[in-house]
Formats: C-alpha cells, structure tokens, sequence
C-alpha cells in the first residue's frame, strides 16, 4: 500500500458513504471523489508526484488528461515531468474545430491516459478510442485510484495496461488502521466491493 497516498486521500477527505450511482451505473455504499483533490494543495502535490514518478517509468511523448478529472493532474504531471500535454473529451464539443483531442498530437506519438480512478473502464476505453482515432498509440493508463470492478480486465482486453497509486481496499484498510472507520463499516464496503467485482 501507498501510505503517502493513502494519506494524501483521507486528508482531502475524498472517502463518502451512503447511497450512490456511479457514473458507470453501478449502485454504490461508496463513493470517492478525487475531483476535490486539487482544492487541497499538498495531497495534490503528493498524488502528482506518485503520478508523475509511474509516469516517466513508462516514458510516453504525449500526456493526456481524460475530461475532466483527469486535466489538472495531466498538467501537473506535464509541468513535473516536461512532457508534453494534451486532453481528450467524452465527445467533440459540437462547434469551432470539434474535436476530441484538445493540443499537439502528431500521429504515431506514445500517448499516456491520465485519469483520477476507474470502476469498469468504460469511459476510459472511449477516452483510448479517441486518442487512437487522432492517430495516437496508447498502451498505458495511469490513476490515482482503482475500485477493482472489472478495469484492469477491460483495458487488458484492448491491450492495455492501467497502472494505479492504490485500491479502495488499501484505502478502505488504511482507513480502518486508522480508526477513520470502524469495523462494521469495512466489512460491509468490503463485502460490496467484494460481490461487485
């Protein structure tokens, strides 16, 4: 587990509990939002550095930033790393160029997707889709945070490999370490998390 990022997380206060549908459709007693991130300066910081280190590993040419979650750590990570960015909408805007790629991608350029956590990886495959479409080569994603329910699988299938910071489970288990969370309700994200894979 990613203590500093586990760390980073609770400080920013990402973790709420309750009733939600995620963006994929699935119910959920969980939901973490990572969008808050960049209102806390320092998990910022710590998640874009952790970010950026899995990021030259891969050594791409092209960042991309996934709308919209996935923008402000794109440029962080830019900004860290000196690689160039760009950004990929969920679909062309409708007037002006109307593209999906927003900035300078030549064809043929080793493109990182970067985004703040996948579920399924739905919206991650469209994201691929349209990077591949303006004739850039993706084999990487890059998150902050997987929930594990069939992303990695998805992207594989494509072969596509998402790298992650951490698990809601390491999360959740920090959490617990922690006393931020007793047990109850561990075991009963856990046993969600666990029948929703």
């Amino acid at each position: 587990m990613n203590e500093t990022i586990a760390k980073a997380l609770v400080d920013a206060n990402v973790v709420k509990f309750g009733d939600f549908t995620l963006a994929s459709g699935i119910k959920s007693p969980i939901y973490v939002n990572l969008r808050v991130v960049p209102s806390y300066p320092e998990s910022f910081a710590a998640v874009t550095e952790e970010l950026s280190k899995v990021v030259k590993k891969i050594k791409p040419d092209v960042v991309a930033g996934a709308e919209t979650a996935g923008i402000p750590l794109a440029a962080a990570i830019s900004l860290k790393t000196k690689i160039p960015m760009i950004y990929v909408r969920k679909r062309p805007k409708g007037y002006g160029t109307n593209q999906l790629i927003e900035g300078e991608l030549e064809k043929g350029k080793k493109v990182v997707l970067v985004d703040d956590m996948a579920t399924n990886a739905f919206s991650k495959l469209k994201f691929v889709e349209g990077i591949k479409e303006a004739g850039g080569i993706v084999n990487d994603v890059v998150i902050v945070l997987d929930r594990e329910q069939g992303g990695v699988e998805a992207l594989a299938k494509e072969k596509v490999k998402l790298h992650s910071l951490i698990t809601l489970k390491e999360l959740l288990q920090y959490m617990k370490n922690n006393n931020l969370i007793d047990d109850d309700k561990y075991d009963e994200i856990s046993d969600y998390l666990e029948k929703n894979k």
